[in-house]
């Protein structure tokens, strides 16, 4: 059985809708078949309502995303990496050289935080729901 094309299309401009991809264009042309057919408004406003709940859903995973790649990145792996030499280092070395050994295990303190700091900072900034009071 062959689909009507005139449906066709509409199915198609409703799935442009709901991911938030239709363009001015296809918007009147939707609002010809409207015309046409007016039970069509309703499901336009249903697609609209799943775009936004999309779009706030596709924001918090690309924040997530975000995250990962600044917490495996090659510099935050090096910072920490260094900041942990430089703890234990001085942990180890504390115990012949008690100045030096507090130094490095200070450096090595300061240099985690940053880094933790760093991350935390830079995605909080891109945070869609970063305002939400529980």
């Amino acid at each position: 059985m062959a689909r009507d094309p005139e449906r066709q299309r509409v199915d198609e401009l409703l799935d442009r809708v709901t991911h938030g991809e239709v363009s001015e264009a296809e918007r009147e042309e939707l609002a010809l078949y409207v015309a046409d057919d007016p039970r069509l408004a309703e499901e336009i406003r249903g697609r609209e309502d799943q775009a936004r709940l999309g779009g706030e859903w596709l924001a918090r995973v690309a924040a997530d995303d975000r995250l990962v790649k600044i917490e495996s990145s090659t510099r935050s792996n090096v910072e920490r990496g260094v900041g942990l030499a430089l703890f234990l280092g001085g942990l180890l070395v504390s115990f012949a050289a008690p100045l030096t050994g507090t130094v490095a295990l200070s450096l090595g303190v300061l240099l985690l935080a940053y880094s933790f700091t760093r991350v935390r900072l830079a995605t909080y900034r891109d945070d869609p729901y970063k305002d939400i009071q529980r």
